[in-house]
């Protein structure tokens, strides 16, 4: 097997790459300050990035998935929580460009959108009341009623509403009260601009990605203009958490990756380089500390190469159980090798690796919540169990509804 990156991943992650830099300049103080850095998604539309998720037949660049995890990996390592938001656009776009069921001529509204006007697109997907413990919860509670201009009126509440702040656009399901299926969805980009509809509750004070904004959104009767309207989807379960694991919550994985990249760098520089008083070589050569470095890193490099196995299988066989199946076992993986990071590493790291101003402390905090994004670490480790036993995951009374 092949483990380079083709030619459009390895130009996608150069310019992350170069993008990094520019993202760590504000991430301390946005972290600090609880806020989205908005100077990083001026940079990311200068680069060209906001039309990575959209096909090139709609003005788009394209980006596959395993382009996608190689570019946010490397933003990541700048700042995690702008790479997870904007993340969160590219969720939005590629799915607003390939989902079968959507409107020709709304996916051709939003691309000019994107492309020509330069909206940032937000996707608040969970629920007030969901778990990834209970993939089932996350079927939309928000209701959709049709209006006389052939738009939409929506209401109800999201959970963890990242860069809703700095975003023109949100991309989100209801559940339209015309329908009685309760797993058929509709799906629809909401202007966020609606005062006196739209309320924003500022509860996002968390112990890590605290400049994502994740707050929660209040909607009271909003209005969604007809060519807004994207479209239905069905069987929310198999067509949504099972055939788009690799758009929907497969750049997870590629952010936290980056993320815990980082944070393996800084230990080694820091661990290879730094003299305890009165010895001549570096603390690195302590074999408790090249033993933990060797153990960290050859788990992350695991990850690594699951991650991207997976997002090859995306690319090469689409969506489908396999697909999805890799992405568990990836992400599973990228949480047992942060928690080796962490245990290991901030140990051998020992307390300068704890104070703010160098860089790692922060990036500790975000990388925590790594194994909490959907699906966490248990339900990734519950679905990849079933599917390994042949199972209908479907069946599991955790993705049963009533």
């Amino acid at each position: 097997m092949d483990f380079q990156l083709d030619e459009q991943s390895r130009r996608m992650a150069e310019i992350g790459k170069g993008l990094a830099g520019v993202l760590a300049q504000g991430a301390a103080d946005a972290d600090e300050q609880r806020r989205i850095p908005e100077g990083n998604f001026a940079a990311l539309r200068s680069a060209g990035l906001y039309g990575a998720g959209l096909p090139t037949g709609l003005g788009g660049l394209g980006v596959r998935s395993a382009a996608w995890l190689a570019t946010v990996e490397q933003l990541a390592q700048g700042d995690a929580s702008t790479a997870l938001g904007f993340n969160m656009h590219y969720v939005a776009t590629r799915l607003v460009g390939e989902l079968p069921s959507f409107d020709a001529a709304a996916k051709k509204h939003v691309a000019s959108l994107v492309i020509d006007d330069g909206a940032l697109i937000s996707a608040p997907l969970s629920e007030p009341s969901s778990s990834s413990l209970l993939p089932g919860s996350f079927l939309p509670t928000m209701t959709a009623t049709r209006t006389a201009d052939g738009g939409l009126r929506v209401s109800g509440t999201k959970m963890y509403a990242s860069i809703w702040e700095a975003s023109d656009y949100a991309f989100m399901f209801a559940r339209p009260d015309w329908i009685d299926d309760p797993a058929l969805v509709i799906a629809f980009l909401l202007p966020v601009a609606q005062p006196g509809h739209i309320e924003v509750a500022d509860v996002w004070d968390t112990l890590g990605m605290r400049a994502t904004r994740s707050n929660q959104v209040r909607i009271d009767g909003a209005h969604v203009p007809a060519e807004l309207v994207l479209g239905p989807i069905d069987d929310f379960v198999n067509n949504w958490i099972v055939a788009q694991a690799a758009v929907s919550w497969g750049g997870y994985t590629g952010c936290y990756l980056g993320l815990v990249e980082a944070m393996v760098a800084w230990l080694v520089e820091n661990l290879g380089t730094r003299k305890a008083k009165g010895y001549a070589q570096p603390m690195g050569y302590h074999p408790t500390i090249s033993s933990a470095v060797g153990r960290l890193s050859t788990h992350v490099e695991a990850a690594r190469l699951m991650m991207y196995h997976a997002a090859w299988r995306a690319d090469t066989a689409g969506p489908g159980l396999g697909t999805c199946h890799a992405y568990l076992q990836a992400k599973l993986m990228l949480a047992d090798a942060i928690g080796r990071v962490v245990e290991l590493g901030t140990t051998a790291g020992g307390l300068n690796a704890l104070m703010r101003p160098r860089g790692y402390e922060r990036m500790l905090r975000d990388v925590t919540t790594a194994a909490i994004m959907p699906p966490n670490a248990y339900a990734s480790a519950e679905m990849a169990g079933l599917i390994t036993m042949g199972l209908d995951p479907a069946r599991a009374p955790s993705l049963a509804t009533a």
